[in-house]
């Protein structure tokens, strides 16, 4: 996603998508993506957890849903009324056709799970990349 972002502002000049040819519903690659906020507060859920409970537990979190990454870029434009330039390449090596979360132990043991749409996701990270046009200065 970021890389559409910075495609959609100028910072590079396409967005390369590696592989159009895998057993998915068009072709590309299916990913979860998390909106940054729910992320972060899975994280504060988790050490809730951890403050209250001893041992280790191991918890994902996704949204358990899969987009694929023409999906991603389709979606950012619609939102944010910008055309990422965009090409396909060649697959790369180790990537695998689909890779997402099973987040329904996060769900029953620390109570979380997402709340931001694909949408969502978009429309923030284009609001933060026009705020940002360089990303955050040191």
């Amino acid at each position: 996603m970021p890389c559409a972002a910075q495609t959609a502002i100028g910072i590079r000049d396409h967005l390369t998508i590696f592989g159009n040819d895998y057993d998915t519903p068009d072709g590309t690659c299916l990913r979860d993506y998390i909106h940054v906020t729910d992320l972060a507060k899975g994280h504060v859920k988790a050490v809730e957890y951890a403050q209250k409970n001893k041992g280790v537990e191991i918890f994902n979190l996704g949204t358990g849903n899969p987009y694929s990454v023409t999906e991603i870029v389709e979606t950012f434009e619609k939102v944010n009324g910008v055309t990422v330039n965009h090409v396909y390449g060649p697959r790369r090596d180790g990537d695998l056709p689909n890779c997402y979360a099973n987040a329904d132990k996060a769900m029953k043991m620390l109570g979380w799970k997402t709340e931001k749409t694909l949408e969502d996701m978009c429309r923030d990270l284009w609001k933060w990349q026009q705020m940002n046009p360089n990303g955050y200065k040191e």
